[in-house]
């Protein structure tokens, strides 16, 4: 057990101190252009933040550590996943993502550092979740890079088709290149694929009626978590095709709004299926994302109204016929109610403990936070891993840390806009492939920072409290995967001509 009367208050200030540094350096580095954009500043000032991002790290760990330190297996098949995962991006590094990577290694390596903080020093017991998390970290890093991979040599595939083996690539892509061809190209494959994918895996637990999640082999895993690579694919490709038949701005209101009822339709049998599965967070995230991909994927203001006016009329109809509804359907009808309730005042309701002992626990926090190790997370919600990760982090960071972790995610939302926007430079290499990346890439940023703003606004009571967890941080192995899965898509949003050029 770790004596926190041996840990200097300097360690916490250092630790602190660096956070801010380091998030200041990837604001700075990003958004500052200087030294040019070339391929070896890039990879330099990749490799500077990542330096900092580990010194960092290791500044947390250490006083934690220091007394009884054991190297965790898991955490060192993380630390092996990266060092893959490093080398990688060191060949995909450009002015565009040269600090995307280090800024989710960051947010990781928080939430790997509040739970082994969780595991060892406190009377919880949550020693299997940071081994569990570790893994699931390498499992998330092997995939991110797998799937930029995967998606940089469909693309180049498209391009070249035939003529993708003169370019000599190696083996292993000419392998993949040929599979993908063959199984994509060669043969019509719709797009609404993407939609029946996510209609099975939201029926999968209700079918076997195992809640919201499954378990096999021991591992549970939730398969609703996969619908935010399907829902973007499936609205990235739509929008794409509403640009190819709607054209422009003299297109008749009657033919735009005729090609936009039938993917709202569509696009309501997911929400049906988080309904039946009483998870109502997804519904207010898909929704945030739905309209702000529209807006940019149409570029028109009618569209978004529209969408709008029908949340709006959903809402006035559930507020209208509340007692009907909570008559025909109460189980379902009845946590929105309650949810509703505790947002208006918690305080007044037993349910809302949950969010009394967050806004506690954050107040006693104070500035500059208890210390890491030195807080009381015993008292906190009990899903304080989950739901509540933020909690824990300015109750011993303060609200300084707090406000670190939101900018951090706004960098990470500035980033991934940028990212997006800079595809407009690529229209004249294949416009095709340049539209679909940036609104592909736009649905990634938003799904990640959306997410991680309705989890903060919910422990803060900002917002209605829906049980998703924090990206990268909260402890949740599905979650972790996926957000790696969506990272490796932006990331191959963020290659330029040059990346794909040379295979």
């Amino acid at each position: 057990m770790l004596n926190l009367e041996s840990i200097p208050s300097s360690f916490h200030s250092f630790f602190l101190g660096s956070y801010s540094l380091t998030v200041a350096s990837i604001f700075f580095f990003s958004f500052i252009v200087f030294f040019g954009q070339g391929s070896f500043i890039s990879r330099l000032k990749f490799m500077l933040l990542s330096i900092l991002v580990w010194f960092t790290l290791f500044i947390g760990f250490y006083p934690l550590v220091r007394d009884n330190f054991q190297l965790n297996r898991y955490f060192e098949l993380y630390l092996v996943s990266y060092l893959f995962a490093f080398i990688f991006m060191l060949h995909q590094v450009n002015y565009r993502n040269y600090a995307l990577f280090p800024l989710i290694t960051l947010l990781n390596g928080t939430g790997l550092l509040l739970l082994y903080r969780l595991s060892y020093f406190s009377h919880l017991d949550m020693q299997k979740e940071f081994s569990k998390q570790a893994l699931f970290s390498a499992v998330g890093l092997f995939f991110m890079v797998l799937t930029t991979w995967t998606l940089k040599v469909t693309l180049q595939v498209d391009v070249h088709r035939d003529s993708f083996a003169l370019l000599k690539p190696p083996k292993l892509n000419l392998v993949l290149g040929w599979i993908i061809n063959h199984l994509i190209f060669n043969n019509f494959v719709s797009y609404h694929y993407w939609l029946i994918i996510t209609l099975i895996l939201l029926a999968i637990p209700i079918i076997f009626g195992t809640g919201m999640r499954i378990t096999v082999s021991g591992i549970q895993f939730q398969p609703s978590e996969f619908v935010k690579v399907t829902f973007i694919f499936y609205l990235t490709y739509h929008l794409v095709k509403y640009r190819e038949k709607i054209g422009g701005w003299e297109t008749p209101l009657r033919q735009r709004l005729g090609f936009l009822i039938f993917p709202l339709i569509t696009l309501s049998l997911p929400f049906v299926g988080y309904v039946l599965q009483k998870d109502f967070g997804p519904l207010m995230l898909y929704s945030l994302v739905l309209m702000a991909m529209f807006f940019v994927g149409t570029s028109r203001v009618f569209e978004v109204a529209f969408i709008l006016s029908l949340f709006t009329l959903i809402i006035y109809v559930y507020n209208t016929f509340s007692p009907v509804i909570n008559a025909v359907i109460p189980k379902y009808a009845s946590i929105i109610v309650d949810r509703i309730n505790i947002w208006q005042n918690p305080w007044l309701h037993t349910k809302g403990e949950q969010i009394v002992r967050s806004l506690w626990a954050i107040k006693e926090g104070g500035l500059w936070g208890t210390g890491l190790g030195a807080g009381h997370p015993e008292f906190f919600p009990s899903e304080v891993q989950h739901d509540f990760i933020f909690t824990l982090m300015t109750h011993e960071l303060g609200l300084l840390g707090g406000f670190l972790i939101i900018l951090a995610y706004i960098g990470f939302c500035l980033l991934g806009i940028r990212i997006a926007f800079a595809n407009r430079k690529d229209y004249s290499w294949n416009a095709k492939w340049a539209e679909l990346r940036l609104i592909l890439a736009l649905g990634c940023t938003l799904i990640i920072f959306v997410q991680a703003m309705i989890n903060i606004g919910g422990v803060i009571n900002f917002s209605l409290m829906t049980g998703i967890t924090l990206p990268f941080v909260s402890y949740g192995g599905t979650s972790i995967v996926v957000s790696y899965i969506v990272v490796g898509i932006l990331l191959f949003c963020s290659l330029s001509r040059r990346e794909f050029t040379f295979v």
